[in-house]
């Protein structure tokens, strides 16, 4: 389990263990809102001893988690994110008499009258402020500015997601030690290593997908380089005139914007947004090859799904993505579009390289099935 000489037992054994998953239940949901949900999946497999009280904000997603005898489910209202998080949930923790808090995404109650485990994902927030932020994006990298230093050294145990990522943490925060920070990799869905051709046929004809495709995602964030993908495309899709690019995550408003001069390829290019949780694993299944050049990674979820999925991936020279991809993966330099565009080249026209980097992403040490470990 993830919580381990901590000694606050009841008197029974059994510990009252607090799980903040506020995103948990919302339809759209992002890294840290699966990695929260396959943790709480795995540990209702492995801990029949302590009680578990997962705390959400209410929302559509309701059944993507069942309660177990000893798991129950603590639906919260708020205003908004700050009210959730500072003023309900101290509430309902003390409600229940809550042994332990895990908050599972960065952020914290600052007052808080019991030990904290601190999911910290990444500190991206606390060093990018670009004005290429959405409106969204500004609110909430203010809020983490404001409460991570606040929390960060008063936790039990900080669990990250690599060992890069760690010193990134011990940089920015000398006040936190470093034995307090345990790296534990994010597990791989067994849904993305399961191939199922009645649901890629469905996926194909739901999305329309093209024939042959590299897959990359769209996001709003300005780290995942979508108009550096979109260049590199531009350079190779003469040469390939059968193969598209689709992107997951990708609103149209979006694409449009970053297309610039590239507005010939639009025909050439599927957006997708709002894709059902279940249609995802497929997606990547049917990909040529998986393009991930993002410009800062903690650890990359994506990149792990697409070696599950067993899809060449093509991803960004940086040291958490060496860490954990190791020698699965067509290494890019992803400022540079000429970069990125001879990467897929180099793939979609070798079919022995596309086959070594799927075996080489089959080794056991990359794939990790699941993330409830121990944490010492």
């Amino acid at each position: 389990m993830l919580l381990h000489n901590v000694n606050l037992c009841s008197g029974s054994g059994t510990m009252k263990i607090g799980i903040e998953a506020q995103r948990l239940f919302d339809p759209q949901k992002h890294g840290s809102d699966f990695v929260a949900l396959d943790l709480i999946h795995a540990l209702q497999k492995i801990d029949r001893r302590n009680e578990y009280f997962i705390f959400a904000r209410p929302d559509a997603d309701r059944d993507c988690l069942a309660e177990a005898p000893n798991f129950h489910v603590v639906e919260i209202p708020g205003y908004n994110y700050l009210h959730w998080e500072q003023v309900q949930l101290p509430r309902y923790m003390r409600r229940f008499q809550i042994h332990v808090l895990h908050s599972t995404a960065n952020t914290a109650p600052v007052r808080r009258e019991v030990p904290l485990i601190l999911n910290l994902h990444h500190i991206n927030f606390m060093e990018d402020r670009r004005k290429t932020e959405t409106r969204f994006q500004q609110l909430s990298n203010r809020y983490r500015r404001w409460i991570v230093p606040r929390v960060v050294d008063q936790a039990e145990r900080v669990i990250t997601v690599s060992e890069d990522e760690k010193q990134r943490i011990l940089q920015k925060f000398p006040k936190v030690k470093a034995e307090c920070i345990q790296v534990v990799y994010n597990g791989v869905n067994e849904t993305f290593q399961t191939v199922v051709p009645e649901r890629q046929q469905y996926v194909q004809t739901r999305y329309r997908l093209p024939q042959s495709y590299v897959l990359g995602l769209g996001s709003t964030d300005p780290k995942k380089n979508l108009t550096g993908l979109i260049d590199a495309f531009s350079q190779l899709a003469e040469a390939f005139p059968e193969v598209s690019l689709v992107l997951l995550d990708t609103p149209e408003s979006l694409l449009n914007a970053a297309l610039g001069l590239h507005v010939r390829l639009r025909s050439r290019i599927l957006a997708l947004e709002n894709v059902a949780h279940e249609d995802v694993p497929a997606l990547y299944q049917l990909a040529s090859v998986m393009v991930y050049p993002s410009l800062r990674e903690s650890f990359s979820a994506p990149a792990l799904e697409a070696l599950a999925a067993g899809v060449p991936l093509v991803c960004s020279d940086l040291p958490s993505l060496r860490e954990v991809v190791g020698s699965a993966a067509r290494y890019i330099q992803p400022q540079a579009p000429d970069s990125i565009a001879q990467a897929l080249t180099a793939l979609l026209s070798d079919e022995k390289l596309r086959h070594q980097l799927v075996e080489d992403g089959k080794k056991p040490c990359i794939l990790l099935p699941g993330n409830a470990r121990l944490v010492k």
